[in-house]
């Protein structure tokens, strides 16, 4: 679970360094109306996604464990 904690804290960190830049440009024209560019940040989500269900799920069922106990 913290692991899960700590991807989504980098997620708004970086989204709040980049903000300032993300405002100035013209997104639409350039991801949104280029499929290809469309394309490559569908995969880039799913990437994510994917690694943040992978982290859940070694979390939940192979927990780190102690052994000096």
């Amino acid at each position: 679970m913290l692991s899960i904690i700590l991807q989504i804290l980098a997620l708004v960190i970086f989204i709040a360094l980049i903000w300032p830049y993300v405002k100035k440009e013209r997104w639409k024209e350039k991801f949104i109306d280029n499929k290809q560019a469309r394309t490559v940040l569908i995969v880039f989500v799913l990437i994510l996604l994917f690694m943040v269900g992978l982290s859940f799920f070694f979390d939940t069922l192979y927990p780190i464990e102690r052994i000096d106990h």
